[in-house]
Order: C-alpha cells, then structure tokens, then sequence
C-alpha cells in the first residue's frame, strides 16, 4: 500500500466514526426481574447436633429474610479451626475420620428454594460421640447468583473459602449472623 494514502485512509475512518451521533433512541426493554441481586453471606452460629433435631438443622429463608432463587449457588463452610489467628473454613461436605470410636462423620447440607438443612451422618453412632463433634458449630453461607451471563468469576474454586471471599468482594466485618438457639 502507498505510504501516502495511508494517512488518509486513517482520516477517512476517524470522520467515519466522529460523525455516528444522534439522537437518543428509545429505552431498551425491562431486565430480569431481580437483576441488581447480588447474593449475601450470613454465618449460622450456635448449630447442636443432637438425636432431638436428628442431627440436623433446617433454615428457612423466608423467616429469616434470606433471598435465594433457584439459579443461586449456595455454598456452605463450615468453622472448623484457627489458622494463624484467623478463622479457617471448610467446605461442605466435610469429612472427619475418628479413632475413638474409629469410623466416619461427615458434615453436609441441602437446599431448597425455600429452605436448608445441614446435617451431620456417619458409620458410628452419632449419640456416642464427644461434644466437640455436635456442639456449638458455626457455618459460614455464601449465597452467589449463578446466572451464566453473570458470572464473572466462572474459574473461581468455590470449594477454597479465602478465593470465594476475594472474587466476590465478600466483607466479612458485615456478615449477618443468625443463631440457631
């Protein structure tokens, strides 16, 4: 291409685009009803695991003013130690291997679009075990809408706590606690 008509051409396809005004067209239609949601995070504190509740607990999300939809992700930690001064969490399922007595409990959860529950499960007799097995539990939820077009953060490892919090500018000072007594 001749180097002179180069600079022209480039002209030509600047006075092109300057000259694409107008006048304002006309609204676009409604988005998706909720479409500012964000999701929430809520920590549930104070969780027993008892033969009373079969070992479980059910939370309501309505009652507890908790919007979930069906396309949500639900992602639920559970508290399960210190790590260096900050709380470390784990992924639900979770699974403890004992040596007294010697078998397997397993801390998981499922959901509705109306409720959760978490449970607890395992080879032993959950009634034998010490209370720092089914007393006193906290669990951290994560409420993330999950709509494909969405999700910006699709390559997050939703199974790493730390990685969700960062992605999903998590503010963990604001977390709404909700005690299950």
């Amino acid at each position: 291409m001749n180097r002179k008509l180069l600079p022209l051409l480039l002209l030509a396809v600047l006075a092109l685009f300057q000259s694409c005004t107008g006048p304002k067209g006309d609204p676009g239609p409604q988005g998706v009803p909720g479409d500012s949601y964000v999701g929430q995070t809520f920590d549930i504190v104070k969780v027993d695991f008892t033969s009373a509740n079969k070992y479980s607990y059910t939370l309501n999300f309505k009652q507890q003013n908790i919007k979930v939809v069906p396309t949500d992700a639900v992602l639920v930690y559970v508290y399960w130690n210190d790590a260096g001064g900050l709380k470390a969490y784990r992924p639900l399922p979770q699974t403890a291997y004992l040596t007294n007595p010697n078998g397997i409990i397993t801390y998981s959860f499922d959901r509705t679009d109306e409720d959760m529950m978490i449970f607890m499960d395992g080879n032993v007799n959950l009634g034998s075990l010490a209370t720092d097995w089914t007393r006193n539990f906290e669990f951290r939820v994560i409420v993330i809408p999950s709509d494909p077009l969405k999700r910006a953060n699709a390559d997050v490892d939703l199974n790493n706590y730390e990685e969700v919090v960062k992605a999903f500018n998590i503010d963990e000072s604001k977390v709404k606690k909700i005690s299950a007594q």
